[in-house]
């Protein structure tokens, strides 16, 4: 037997109960698959107790130093500044964004996000802190479901891949909707698989109220195709008491919001569902191919024992009616066909497939405790030794094209070669633990890499910040009104840097045309009705000449660094607060002073 996770010991039962945790086969049974349905080798000399360790420690750099680089615009400065003004009004219901309705995504995110920052405060880290949450009940889904099909150490193996893959790291350090999308889609499929249908219903219902009808999708694209494959009657995916659980769970929010406002579900069953799939007016079209690179990156470094046995895969399809050996065929149908479906969506972005990500964890989990991974530890080597010198060589030398600020270029270098002698070093384990045939030193390798981002990573993420926010304007806005008593506004002009107001702590107007500028389709495609309530922070496109004209209060104006006549009108009249590559603000104005009445008793001559 080649390199592999210590299993449990032959005389002790399986860790979970049912039929679904059992002891592989013994070498002599007569079974036509009985290479498919082995899920773990005699145990080897010297077992690999240090999984949970191992775990562990992925699970603080997953959350290392959240409060320590500023939110990155766009998705996570909206995404926190909806939070923190939903936990502001109190109003859990319809989440707002600059006080206007925003209901381009669901409820469950900002709610855990303001719930979050009124125990926290409005900070980074109370912003990001349920994405991290959700990758760790990630974690500890996948540790249960291997656990219960392959033993102990199986378990903790699949929750340390997870947790130290590199789409599951960056997005359980960022304020989006994704890693709570995941925990759902992962709970459903792997509760359907544990034949527990009413809980994965209650799973979509959750993420449905996170990221809308996806949650639905992507199992039933998943469970379905592998029910017909394995001869499973797809109507046992439907069963009445968990539609009904699904009703309970997910209507009554639904059914407050189109009381508020009965556009809402036409507005997302149409536009933010239909259209985004299927047109390409969201500006995020892409090739079909588009998750052919994406996938393996993101899938890093664990896609590479996950598909060291696609090999078999015509045994596995041959054998796919044996409920002993369908798991592998659901590991593929779980990859596979909503990779599809993405691919053929109109709107791609690289996190689309992050729920996929748990199924390749687990696959490279199967294989591993299985053995026979010389070869995947073959092609590891020579794809991380070209990676780690890859990374080396940016030191001297960074593609041209490439727009960076001074920090950005200060802190590569650094970075690129710690990252690049850890991945030499994953690489030199990896291939040590194959050929000395030590589970603990392969396995060790393989995680090495992730686990180290999050500490060696922080000086870039730092200067990344720095520039993908509006922090460092919002403090010179902050203190110029201070300035000015305390009592001005913030006026953008064509522009709106999403997280502006979250740093100062209030929305702000904005003198736009269409409304895009909030980077909201549902407050653009309700720009006229929004503009027209008493109030709005929607002004006329052409309104700040007139505020700049009067300045009826003290006022700084904030505009986008591609609107060049705005700039120079702001700068003829104003003095420059401050500007980066990407906005620039100016003031305050001065109201014009009134004419002071004569003294009594004054003498005028």
């Amino acid at each position: 037997m080649l390199d592999t996770v210590a299993p449990r010991p032959p005389d002790r039962p399986p860790t979970g109960t049912g039929t679904r945790a059992r002891i592989a086969l013994a070498p002599e049974l007569d079974h036509p698959h009985a290479k498919l349905i082995q899920t773990s080798p005699p145990p080897p000399s010297r077992p690999f107790t240090g999984l949970p360790l191992l775990v562990l420690l992925a699970a603080v750099g997953l959350g290392w130093n959240l409060n320590g680089y500023r939110l990155f615009d766009p998705d996570e400065g909206r995404n926190a500044e909806v939070a923190r003004e939903m936990a502001h009004s109190n109003d859990y219901v319809v989440p707002h964004l600059d006080g206007l309705p925003y209901l381009d995504k669901p409820i469950v995110y900002f709610a855990a996000a303001a719930a979050t920052m009124e125990l926290l405060g409005p900070t980074e880290a109370a912003a990001r802190l349920p994405a991290y949450l959700a990758t760790l009940a990630t974690i500890g889904l996948l540790v249960w479901f291997a656990r219960r099909r392959w033993g102990d150490e199986a378990g903790w193996l699949a929750g340390l891949a997870y947790a130290t893959t590199v789409l599951p790291l960056a997005y359980a350090r960022t304020a989006i909707f994704d890693s709570t999308l995941t925990l759902c889609t992962t709970a459903a499929i792997a509760w359907f698989a544990d034949e527990r249908p009413v809980a994965a219903w209650a799973a979509m219902a959750a993420g449905a109220l996170t990221k809308g009808p996806i949650a639905i999708a992507i199992p039933l694209l998943v469970l379905a195709p592998h029910g017909l494959a394995t001869g499973t009657p797809v109507r046992r995916l439907f069963p009445w008491r968990g539609l009904a659980l699904f009703g309970a769970i997910a209507l009554p929010w639904c059914i407050a919001v189109s009381i508020a406002h009965p556009d809402f579900l036409g507005y997302v069953f149409l536009r933010e569902t239909l259209e985004r799939v299927t047109t390409r007016s969201f500006h995020r079209t892409a090739p079909f191919w588009y998750y052919l690179p994406i996938v393996p990156l993101a899938a890093f470094p664990w896609i590479v024992p996950a598909l060291a046995r696609v090999k078999n895969f015509r045994a596995t399809w041959d054998a796919r009616r044996d409920a002993a050996v369908s798991e592998p065929l659901l590991l593929v149908c779980w990859v596979v066909v909503p990779l599809v479906f993405l691919s053929l969506n109109q709107s791609k972005l690289p996190q689309y497939v992050l729920p996929l990500i748990p199924a390749l964890a687990l696959a490279a989990t199967r294989n591993l405790v299985m053995g026979g991974s010389h070869t995947a530890a073959r092609v590891y080597v020579g794809v991380s030794g070209v990676a780690g010198l890859a990374l080396v060589a940016l030191t001297r030398w960074l593609p041209a094209p490439i727009s960076l600020t001074p920090a950005e270029k200060a802190a590569i270098p650094p970075t690129a070669v710690a990252l690049g002698i850890v991945v030499l070093c994953s690489a030199a384990l990896v291939g040590l633990g194959a050929l000395t045939r030590r589970p603990r030193t392969t396995i060790f390798g393989y995680a090495l890499v992730v686990m180290a981002i999050p500490f060696l990573g922080g000086k870039l993420l730092v200067a990344v910040g720095e520039d993908r926010s509006s922090a460092a304007v919002a403090s010179a806005t902050a203190a110029a009104l201070d300035r000015s008593g305390g009592t001005g506004t913030v006026l953008g002009v064509l522009a709106y840097p999403p997280s502006l107001p979250f740093y100062l702590g209030r929305p702000i107007a904005v003198a736009t045309e269409t409304g895009r500028e909030l980077t909201s389709n549902y407050i653009a495609d309700n720009v006229e009705r929004f503009r027209s309530i008493p109030g709005s922070p929607l002004l006329p496109a052409g309104y700040w000449r007139e505020a700049l004209a009067r300045c009826p209060m003290p006022t700084v104006f904030l505009t986008g660094a591609g609107h060049r006549e705005a700039r120079a009108a702001l700068l003829a009249a104003l003095p420059l607060l401050a500007a980066d590559d990407h906005y620039a603000a100016y003031g305050p104005c001065r109201p014009p002073q009134p004419p002071q009445p004569p003294r009594r008793g004054g003498r005028v001559r």
